[in-house]
């Protein structure tokens, strides 16, 4: 089952006056890198400083009175955990979050400023995942789900409708990939409205579910997940996003971790930008030869920008190291 055009305009319509149409930045620097005109959608300048809500909101937005008096429950390495606290605030619900074991400080923070109770569990998307279920079953909360979910879908293929509004002469997208539900919204919202575009995304060498389920045919869990980028750590695509991915991307490459890393700090110094290793990732392979275009206008994700200060510190100090030598670039 795919989402329509017409959920994702529902979506959009549910969303408005709760989430921002982020802008679409160009950027010299990064054309020149790429040999692209090159845009920046700016989702780290999205409320909760990432897309997932746009998802969250659309889900619960759309859940019976029943449900919503029951609460929701998420599992999540903090973005959508922030989204859907958030959304669940905005409509007067209770939620819980199941995050991971030592989970970034900044996120959970935040997930538990918007009013949610934020409960660690395990070290993998199974394994919250598991818990959420168990809470679902227990305390009787709704589940919502990160990405293998039509209405998350739906929300997140906003962007898409935003994209084309922005720059309507696009020529592709590229998109970071963990679950699946950027990717599988964004891609049908694009494709059904202008079939040409191409659509990639955009795997860490050190989490590939995604990829590699494409290269078996089907979902498939990988063996270990190892990722600088804490919101592409997902082990297994959904079976919905899955089928959006084969039936909607063209394309989808893999990125190394160190470029991820050069590329947060590029992205700071050359773009003005706060940007985490998974809002990252895109660019990180638009510029280093991953993606064969050229001469064409693209839009690249910045998927979310919430990074702790430790971590954003000491990969702006490495890039530093590598790339200067007091005032002067290092050639």
């Amino acid at each position: 089952m795919l989402v329509t055009l017409k959920q994702i305009q529902q979506a959009r319509a549910n969303l408005a006056g709760v989430t921002i149409p982020t802008p679409l930045q160009d950027s010299n620097t990064f054309s020149r890198l790429s040999g692209n005109e090159i845009y920046l959608k700016t989702e780290n300048l999205q409320k909760t400083g990432s897309f997932k809500i746009r998802g969250a909101y659309n889900k619960i937005a759309n859940l019976s009175k029943e449900e919503q008096g029951k609460g929701v429950v998420a599992f999540s390495a903090g973005n959508h955990g922030a989204g859907t606290a958030y959304a669940a605030q905005r409509l007067g619900i209770r939620a819980t979050v199941v995050m991971p074991e030592n989970p970034v400080a900044s996120k959970k923070n935040a997930i538990e400023s918007y009013g949610a109770r934020a409960i660690e569990f395990g070290t993998t998307s199974i394994s919250m995942y598991e818990k959420a279920y168990q809470l679902h079953q227990e305390e009787g909360l709704t589940m919502v789900h990160p990405f293998d979910d039509l209405d998350i879908i739906a929300g997140q293929g906003t962007i898409g409708l935003e994209l084309l509004e922005e720059l309507p002469e696009l020529d592709a997208v590229i998109v970071p990939v963990s679950g699946g539900g950027l990717i599988s919204g964004t891609a049908a919202a694009l494709k059904e409205i202008k079939p040409s575009i191409k659509v990639i995304g955009v795997n860490t060498e050190g989490a590939t579910a995604m990829y590699t389920s494409l290269q078996h045919g089907h979902p498939v869990e990988v063996d270990k997940v190892n990722t600088i980028a804490d919101g592409l750590m997902a082990k297994k695509p959904g079976e919905l996003t899955f089928a959006h991915t084969q039936h909607y991307v063209d394309d989808l490459v893999l990125v190394k971790e160190a470029e991820i890393a050069n590329c947060v700090s590029l992205l700071a110094e050359r773009a003005k930008l706060v940007v985490e290793p998974s809002g990252a990732a895109a660019m990180a392979a638009m510029i280093n030869g991953h993606i064969h275009l050229r001469n064409k206008k693209v839009a690249v994700m910045v998927s979310g920008g919430n990074i702790s200060f430790e971590l954003y510190q000491s990969l702006i100090r490495e890039y530093n190291q590598k790339n200067y030598r007091g005032n002067e670039v290092v050639q």
